[in-house]
């Protein structure tokens, strides 16, 4: 069976669908991966094949576009939002409106390279990050099934839907009309690797599968074989963050580190750039670059940091308790619904930042609740072995695989435009 594989320029999308390629490749079928110029490095060093295809979507800039500014830096949304949109203010549904937008222009950008190569190539079956719509359209032309890999969010992100009709937005619908064929709303099928405590309950078909970290490459340091001499803390602001220049900064940082030092715990920094690090750190604490998570986690006492999805899944599968300090709404769902379950403490980074003057306290307060107490790393291991008990990538190539031949009924067009 022939894959292909494709997701937009950023390696936070990329890395959660790295296992399940090489479960494919080690079942012996034909992998390719669809990606943007500035992905196709990522792709090689994970073993995998690049094909690049013109990516030309400035995504920081639509990221940090108006419509979309204050996105990474929200106070809290109610915490039943998702699925009751009459909860939500006129401003916080253009918001959400304005992410399907988004994504909907990164599709455009990427398109037609994605289906030019499909239509070559003739894949039996299309797997495609869940906002990676050109993957959803080249099912859709090749007459072939899709499946969305999901990265931990617990809730569908579907923006390109009207909140209350549940209708495609036009330019959604014009990425099909493009190429002649009616617009696929969503896909197949959904791999979703969030334990079932976790997730939310959804009607759509699902997949679900045990998540196996694959953070970037890396080495083991030396000095993690030795146990930590103090309760170790990790403090990382992830990939997305970093590289929109939002959802952290300075004043956490700095919070974090004098409530780690008045709590006498050992503080390691992760960063994807050394040089992002706070100055006039404690003595003692470590800074690591581009170090993979999966490999530091497992010995630490609790894991500081935003809500995203490769830290939260590496966090829930290393079981390791979590303090998320959320910048937007889906990590905000993620930190209440970890929190529910007693693995984490929550906190809304734009709550701390509206009243600076407690910020040290309650980060002080809620660090000091993971570690003082055996709570939160019961609930962590309960948590993770909910997620070992779920199928392997391995064990779900073939449900893909009977996805696709029972799909080879469908007629290839060869009218593309």
């Amino acid at each position: 069976m022939r894959v292909l594989l494709t997701t937009w320029a950023w390696p936070s999308h990329l890395y959660p669908m790295v296992p399940l390629g090489w479960a494919l490749l080690a079942a012996g079928h034909d992998v390719r991966v669809a990606v943007g110029p500035a992905l196709a490095d990522a792709v090689n060093r994970a073993g995998l094949t690049p094909v690049t295809v013109t990516d030309e979507a400035d995504l920081v800039g639509m990221t940090t576009a108006p419509a979309l500014t204050s996105w990474h830096k929200q106070s809290r949304w109610t915490t039943d939002w998702y699925g009751r949109p009459e909860l939500l203010s006129a401003g916080q549904r253009e918001m959400y409106a304005a992410l399907g937008h988004k994504q909907t222009a990164m599709a455009a950008s990427m398109v037609k390279g994605v289906v030019d190569f499909a239509v070559a190539w003739r894949p039996d079956l299309v797997v495609h990050d869940a906002v990676t719509f050109a993957g959803l359209v080249a099912g859709a032309v090749l007459g072939v099934p899709s499946a969305a890999t999901l990265w931990g969010n617990i809730a569908l992100p579907e923006h390109h839907l009207d909140l209350f009709s549940g209708e495609p937005a036009a330019d959604f619908v014009a990425l099909f009309d493009r190429f002649g064929v009616a617009p696929k709303t969503s896909p197949d099928v959904w791999i979703d690797p969030c334990p079932p405590s976790m997730g939310l309950p959804s009607a759509a078909p699902r997949l679900p599968c045990r998540y196996v970290p694959y953070n970037g490459p890396g080495a083991a340091p030396d000095w993690l074989l030795e146990p930590p001499a103090r309760r170790r803390v990790c403090l990382t602001w992830g990939i997305t963050s970093g590289r929109i220049g939002s959802g952290g900064g300075p004043d956490v940082f700095d919070q974090v580190v004098d409530a780690v030092t008045e709590l006498d715990a050992e503080l390691v920094l992760a960063l994807s750039d050394a040089g992002n690090a706070p100055a006039n750190l404690p003595a003692g604490t470590r800074v690591v670059e581009n170090l993979p998570l999966s490999l530091l986690l497992p010995s630490c006492a609790a894991v500081v940091h935003q809500g995203g999805g490769g830290t939260t899944m590496t966090s829930v599968w290393s079981g390791t308790p979590q303090l998320i300090v959320s910048p937007r709404p889906e990590q905000m769902m993620t930190g209440d619904r970890l929190e529910q379950l007693g693995a984490a403490r929550h906190l809304v980074r734009g709550e701390l930042a509206a009243d600076p003057g407690s910020a040290p306290t309650q980060l002080r307060s809620a660090l000091s609740a993971l570690l003082d107490s055996s709570g939160p790393a019961r609930a962590a291991t309960t948590l993770r072995d909910d997620m070992l008990a779920q199928p392997s990538p391995a064990d779900l190539v073939p449900r893909l695989t009977s996805l696709a031949e029972e799909d080879r009924s469908g007629q290839f067009r060869k009218d593309i435009r």
